[in-house]
């Protein structure tokens, strides 16, 4: 039997998409088969729910005030698990920043809120959180209370990830790796036959942090020092207190977090920006936490080898 390995890049959900398919079937225009389906499911994926398109199932959502809105179930998954995630994490991930976000001048994609800059200083704006959020399933329906508005973010890619792999290896792929922005899952034959390799890199140098090694899982990275722009004289970056509103001012700066789904490395790699002490919901999970100063601690087990000399702290 032949194993075969296909590559696809492009952009979408604002950010770099990778598609890997390992597959055994011996015409090739299988595998290109499996690369141009990915390629539409992502962008089917970004039409239901990037706050960015006035026309999607999120900015829908966001302007039903308060009315129940009759949605695709793709969107009921990614309330269902933002939320999941809001109650696991204690708030300190929450998918309801929307309006913080714009209160701080996030209102359009990082390349042009970066271009922008200026402007009045901003006035933080706490996150309302998802106490009241109401999904069916069944009947395919989100109530979102008056005054809460979501943004999926980087649960939203990482569910994307999620997704997409499982429904390329429903369709026969032998093994899968979908990275939307960094958040990553695989699953199924790796193209080495015994592990999928994952090279994470240290935020603040870019140089190799780890070489991950998973046979079936997610990994989400998340950092302070990518998406950053400024109104009046004040920088902001893209991860905030949900308390506040405002940006993290910890001095955490990156984090890898490895767990069962890339949705759930995604939740949980906000956690520690906002809380470094909170490694309680890390039952299942690790991850590496990189500090301003270098410092590089570690939460749980992290599969793979970590460069350099790293601190342990239990989950």
């Amino acid at each position: 039997m032949t194993v075969r390995t296909v590559h696809l890049g492009f952009r979408a959900m604002s950010t770099d998409v990778v598609v890997t398919v390992v597959t055994d079937h011996p015409d090739p225009v299988d595998g290109e088969g499996h690369l141009a389906w990915a390629r539409a499911r992502v962008a089917e994926l970004e039409r239901c729910w990037s706050r960015f398109l006035p026309d999607s199932e999120i900015s829908r959502l966001n302007r039903a005030d308060g009315s129940p809105l009759e949605v695709s179930a793709d969107t009921v998954t990614a309330v269902r698990a933002a939320c999941a995630a809001w109650v696991v994490t204690g708030g300190r991930f929450d998918p309801t920043v929307h309006d913080s976000l714009l209160r701080l001048g996030y209102d359009d994609t990082i390349d042009v809120v970066a271009r922008r800059g200026g402007g009045a200083a901003a006035v933080a704006l706490p996150a309302p959180g998802c106490d009241g959020v109401v999904f069916d399933e069944a009947q395919r329906i989100v109530h979102l209370p008056v005054g809460v508005r979501l943004d999926l973010g980087g649960i939203g890619k990482g569910l994307a990830a999620d997704l997409v792999v499982a429904d390329l290896l429903a369709r026969g792929a032998r093994g899968a790796m979908v990275s939307v922005g960094g958040d990553l899952r695989v699953a199924g034959t790796p193209p080495n036959g015994e592990a999928w390799i994952i090279d994470v890199e240290d935020p603040r140098t870019d140089l190799p942090l780890a070489r991950l090694e998973l046979l079936d899982g997610g990994v989400a990275t998340s950092t302070t020092l990518r998406r950053r722009w400024r109104t009046g004289q004040r920088p902001h970056h893209h991860l905030l207190a949900p308390t506040t509103g405002a940006s993290t001012t910890s001095d955490v700066v990156g984090v890898t977090v490895v767990a069962d789904t890339a949705a759930w490395a995604d939740a949980l790699s906000k956690v520690p920006f906002v809380d470094p002490t909170g490694t309680a919901c890390f039952d299942h999970a690790g991850a590496l936490v990189v500090h301003a100063d270098g410092d590089v601690r570690t939460i749980g087990h992290v599969p793979g080898h970590v460069h350099g000399a790293v601190h342990t702290t239990s989950s």
